[in-house]
């Protein structure tokens, strides 16, 4: 992908005379760039997962910003994900809310960092306007969310990718559609359509690779929340019918890896703050921190490593490839 001053340059209308020989000479170097670039990309698909991040440019949000750039720029990372609450409080207006600017456009500023971002939503995001999130795909050049869920697949080399579903897990949360709740627009969403969606879409992928995204943990070792009993009732044997090895997700603070089984469940939220974690057997490796997480993929393993605000690696997961078709 191409850099703001690659671009400035590659675009005639944007250079005279005056630079031509100059030009010349860059597009060449630009060349040359792009093709490493495509050379390094042939054998794993690299991203980032970050959670609960919408944080008002809040100092916390800019130092994760700050630690996201620059691994992204380590490991040449292809695009990001996230897992909800891109906006806390009560969400944004629409697609032209300043929020876009001040805590997306003017946040994540990173030259790395100018790549998609595939979004999910959270139950903040539910507090606002849904649909406002969905149409801001229209106007930004990076920001991806056709649908309230939907999916996309990343390729890792030749004809082998990962499949990544992003699920709408507030519409499964029965408080959320009580009277009274904060989260009136899960209203006339259809948790079991969705459902019917996923078993479907899992049924006929032959991607060697799935991720599973969504806001609410499957589990989750927590005081704050925790378990989200509807996921794991209604989901997770979703997931299990057809060997699904990991589930991304954020709506408690932390940073936590858990598992079940061959199983993997990662909790991604410390995008702008940090609450207190717990331990119990399941738990693999758990923190209040902030951070983020980062993944590579190749056919026949997964890494995942937590990186706090620092840069600093906090936990690094290696997963064998066991849902490979045969």
């Amino acid at each position: 992908m191409l850099n703001r001053f690659q671009r400035f340059f590659l675009n005639p209308a944007l250079r005279n005379k005056k630079y031509g020989l100059f030009v010349v000479l860059l597009i060449s170097c630009c060349a040359f760039s792009i093709a490493i670039e495509r050379r390094t990309d042939s054998s794993s698909a690299r991203f980032l997962v970050i959670s609960d991040w919408g944080g008002f440019a809040s100092d916390n949000q800019k130092l994760v910003a700050s630690a996201m750039g620059s691994e992204a720029s380590r490991i040449n990372a292809q695009f990001v994900i996230t897992n909800g609450d891109n906006y806390h409080g009560a969400g944004i207006t629409g697609e032209k809310d300043p929020r876009w600017k001040s805590e997306f456009e003017d946040i994540y500023t990173s030259p790395s960092l100018q790549i998609p971002w595939y979004a999910s939503l959270g139950n903040h995001d539910y507090r606002g306007n849904v649909e406002g999130e969905i149409a801001y795909s229209k106007l930004s050049r990076r920001w991806i969310l056709p649908a309230r869920y939907y999916s996309h697949k990343a390729q890792i080399s030749g004809t082998d990718s990962i499949l990544i579903i992003h699920l709408d897990t507030s519409p499964f949360v029965e408080e959320y559609h009580e009277k009274g709740s904060k989260h009136g627009s899960v209203k006339g969403q259809d948790p079991e359509k969705q459902l019917k969606w996923l078993d479907s879409l899992l049924t006929v992928s032959k991607t060697c690779w799935t991720m599973v995204v969504g806001h609410h943990s499957i589990y989750s070792a927590a005081p704050w929340h925790g378990d989200t009993k509807e996921l794991a009732d209604k989901v997770l044997p979703v997931l299990k019918k057809h060997n699904v090895l990991i589930y991304a997700s954020g709506h408690d603070h932390v940073l936590q890896h858990l598992k079940e089984g061959n199983m993997h469940f990662f909790i991604c939220g410390g995008g702008e703050e940090f609450r207190d974690v717990s331990q119990r057997a399941d738990v693999v490796f758990g923190v209040g921190s902030l951070g983020f997480l980062s993944v590579t993929v190749r056919k026949d393993k997964l890494s995942a490593s937590y990186i706090d605000e620092h840069c600093k690696v906090l936990h690094t997961a290696v997963i064998e490839n066991t849902a490979m078709p045969k």
